[in-house]
């Protein structure tokens, strides 16, 4: 697969108000983490991590490019400022020699289901796995062609060709998709209301009934 690569360089320890004049100047603080390496504070060109930011996922390796030695790593997390949402910092880690993976790889749908022509809804259940792998067999995602899915009918995990090399640790029964029928809604009809009569008062019905009776008594 395809690495990203990023140059970085070295940052120095410095105070809350430093670090902010550093980011707007455009660059952005980073920490890299690894078991073969000390922590190192570095700093990133913040158009440069922009121009890609859209197409880094937690699969994706990056080559960090420090004074032209290269550091393959892993995004970890990203702060960002909640209302600007500017990046204030960022945490990558290193990914070791003879290091297996475990992430989690974007699964990414293909095609039109059949279902859905046939006026079916897709419903997408999941939109990631978790996998272990080399960092050589590592996917950025994996493409799951669903045009043959009819309706009333589920994609599991278990139906779908994972790539070689790469171990699946998601459970294979889990439902990736499912096409379903939208139910038709009953409109029930308002019922009518019934005629309460008040207290001390005959009904019409009543009345007419009771004056029927004392006429036929009198005669």
């Amino acid at each position: 697969m395809e690495h990203i690569e990023l140059k970085v360089s070295p940052r120095e320890k410095l105070t809350k108000g430093e670090l902010n004049k550093a980011r707007k100047s455009g660059r952005v603080p980073a920490q890299l983490y690894g078991k073969e390496i000390a922590p190192m504070s570095i700093f990133l060109d913040g158009d440069d991590f922009a121009a890609v930011a859209r197409h880094v996922t937690e699969s994706m390796i990056i080559d960090l490019n420090l004074e032209g030695k290269k550091y393959p790593v892993l995004m970890k997390e990203i702060q960002k400022e909640t209302l600007s949402g500017e990046i204030l910092h960022i945490d990558f880690n290193l990914i070791g020699h003879g290091q297996k993976l475990h992430v989690r790889v974007p699964l990414h749908l293909v095609g039109t289901a059949k279902g859905v022509l046939d006026g079916g809804i897709l419903e997408h259940a999941i939109h990631d796995i978790e996998v272990e792998c080399e960092p050589d067999s590592l996917p950025e995602k994996i493409d799951i062609d669903i045009s043959g899915l009819e309706a009333n009918h589920a994609l599991h995990l278990r139906d779908i060709a994972i790539p070689e090399g790469v171990k699946l640790l998601t459970n294979p029964e889990t439902v990736i998709a499912i096409i379903k029928f939208a139910r038709e809604e009953v409109v029930e009809k308002p019922a009518e209301p019934e005629v309460v009569a008040a207290e001390g008062e005959a009904a019409p019905a009543e009345e007419a009934a009771a004056e029927g009776t004392s006429e036929a008594e009198q005669k």
